[in-house]
């Protein structure tokens, strides 16, 4: 798993509540968690949990949920946001290893006993940036902005599950702009 830690672990404590965004995929599942304070909040961790494309699938999917589990055990999340499942039609494939992938997630969230939601893109840019067909640059900076961050979040698979947290959170009127 790779991950960013920031400076805000400190504030751990401080938290009214975190989300954990998670933006699956089998080569890399993009994550973010972010913690809630009464106003606004901090990205406490964040980056992608790899698997290597010569690995069986179980092995793959298996890595995810390992990975998952460590997040969920470290930063006890209230809720856990995926981002549904998007792909186009010419590749069925994708939607199936997506299916999987997030059915692993959902399994972690689960076990857990942490509620699991699944967020449609278009909701996700319209919530951000008031239009369900931004870019995903304008997304970003939207995400940047709404956490007070003076740089971009990498890679970007992390960056789009900061948006996800954030706007599960707002739907659970945990984060407030």
């Amino acid at each position: 798993m790779t991950s960013m830690p920031q400076p805000q672990l400190a504030k751990q404590n401080q938290h009214i509540c975190r989300g954990l965004g998670i933006d699956p995929g089998l080569a890399a599942t993009g994550f973010a968690v972010i913690g809630c304070l009464p106003r606004g909040g901090d990205l406490c961790d964040w980056g992608a949990v790899t698997t290597r494309a010569g690995e069986p699938p179980g092995t793959r999917l298996q890595e995810i949920y390992r990975g998952v589990r460590d997040l969920i055990d470290q930063w006890k999340p209230l809720v856990i946001a995926i981002e549904d499942i998007y792909t186009l039609a010419k590749y069925p494939r994708a939607a199936v290893q997506l299916g999987e992938v997030t059915g692993v997630i959902e399994l972690a969230a689960a076990q857990a006993d942490i509620a699991c939601l699944r967020i449609r893109p278009t909701e996700v840019k319209h919530g951000l940036t008031g239009n369900g067909r931004a870019p995903k640059q304008q997304v970003h900076r939207a995400v940047q902005q709404a956490l007070g961050l003076s740089n971009a979040i990498t890679p970007d698979h992390a960056s789009d599950a900061a948006a996800i947290a954030l706007i599960a959170l707002s739907r659970t009127g945990r984060y407030t702009w």
